[in-house]
């Protein structure tokens, strides 16, 4: 930044790239102060916002690879579905982000499961299939857990034993699932930032949707258009309005507007 004008990208390498035109930056606002912007951006009350940004409960991802697809028992048709969600109720999912705001491992996690082999058989080997489980919602530090089950601590040493919580529920709807598994990978919300700083404590929509932190308050009031204290330096992404799940709509959105320019 030179005269309060994004003027290009320093690397971690050394490296500098000139911006000609802008700096776009698809990052969480925790990536701002400090790092893309070692100085600040000149404005205090931005970088507070950017600093108190809320982030959502993380996610746990376990990837199974399956001799057969799981035998639901609510019926044979949901094996020819690409998702399938598992939570007994509404009051349940309301429980579960309670217990993970509050740094507890929920005892029944609300799961969303994905059986990409159910409409595309190509993504294994012919007569076998993977599964993928998204566990929402998740401390991103474990104060404690709801089952009484797991002692609290670090997410590589306790992540095992929560995704095999996650298995049995799994076997209370899909019974045999265990004996179809030949395989599997476990990734706690520690190592899903690890792999991507962007999903901060492994909160996959990049921050909280609270209407506090959305419409004209996202990522914070006065900054809904993508826009920074530091001219020609812009930010996109999830938690840029309009928010996680809308197919890159923030950065469409602003591609159209400096298009004009």
């Amino acid at each position: 930044v030179a005269g309060g004008r994004a003027t290009g990208v320093r690397l971690a390498s050394g490296d500098f790239h000139v911006a000609s035109k802008a700096v776009i930056a698809g990052v969480a606002p925790k990536a701002l102060p400090g790092k893309l912007l070692p100085d600040g951006s000149g404005d205090a009350g931005f970088d507070a916002a950017m600093k108190k940004f809320r982030y959502a409960p993380g996610t746990m991802m376990i990837h199974l690879a399956l001799d057969d697809l799981p035998d639901w028992s609510a019926g044979a048709e949901l094996r020819q579905f690409a998702y399938v969600h598992l939570s007994p109720s509404l009051d349940a999912m309301s429980r579960t982000y309670q217990q993970a705001t509050a740094g507890i491992l929920p005892d029944e996690p609300v799961l969303v499961i994905g059986q990409p082999t159910a409409v595309d058989p190509s993504r294994a080997p012919a007569g076998k299939h993977v599964l993928w489980v998204q566990v929402r919602m998740l401390p991103a530090e474990v104060l404690g857990d709801a089952a009484g089950r797991i002692e609290p601590g670090p997410w590589d040493a306790i992540k095992d034993a929560y995704a095999e919580r996650v298995l049995e529920i799994i076997e209370s709807y899909a019974p045999g699932l265990r004996q179809k598994i030949l395989g599997r990978a476990v990734f706690s919300p520690l190592d899903l930032e690890r792999e991507n700083p962007n999903l901060v404590g492994g909160d996959q929509i990049c921050g909280s949707h609270h209407l506090a932190q959305n419409f004209l308050f996202r990522p914070a009031r006065g900054y809904a258009g993508w826009n920074t204290p530091v001219s020609n330096f812009y930010l996109t992404g999830a938690a840029t309005w309009p928010g996680a799940g809308t197919g890159a709509a923030s950065g469409f959105m602003l591609a159209e507007q400096l298009g004009g320019r």
